[in-house]
């Protein structure tokens, strides 16, 4: 600090060393896709490590002890099937503004709450829905 303002400098050999030590990637693109059109591919490359990701830990996709490859590939295809509805689920929210309001976990609680009840004599009802859970069942487009 010097006459009460705060002198801020840059060292310029840290941060050259910080930048020597960053990996660096090569895009090689075979056909007509332009700059702006690769790098787009490039950052929805993140998107789909994130839906890895969240097969792993979210979904709790964990490797199974099965004795049968049936069971395996049945098993990994509900985790997929999972993980696509996911992913729509979360376009469907940026495409309707509800991800500004909600994140997708926060959203699927907001629904669990959602229950169906069976009455002893055979009729099923619907537990009451409140005004938060109606206007995201509205905003995506299903029945309330």
């Amino acid at each position: 600090m010097q006459n009460d303002r705060l002198q801020v400098e840059i060292r310029k050999n840290a941060v050259a060393q910080r930048v020597n030590r960053m990996g660096k990637q090569i895009i090689l693109v075979h056909g007509p896709l332009d700059w702006e059109e690769c790098l787009t591919v490039y950052r929805e490359r993140d998107a789909i490590e994130k839906a890895f990701r969240s097969l792993k830990t979210d979904l709790q996709a964990m490797p199974l002890n099965v004795r049968k490859e049936a069971t395996l590939k049945g098993y990994l295809f509900v985790v997929f099937l999972s993980l696509i509805l996911r992913m729509r689920l979360l376009k469907r929210m940026k495409d309707t503004g509800l991800l500004e309001d909600y994140t997708l976990e926060g959203l699927l609680l907001e629904l669990a709450k959602i229950k169906k009840i069976r009455l002893a004599n055979g009729e099923v009802i619907t537990t009451e829905i409140s005004k938060k859970q109606r206007t995201i069942l509205e905003a995506l487009g299903l029945c309330a």
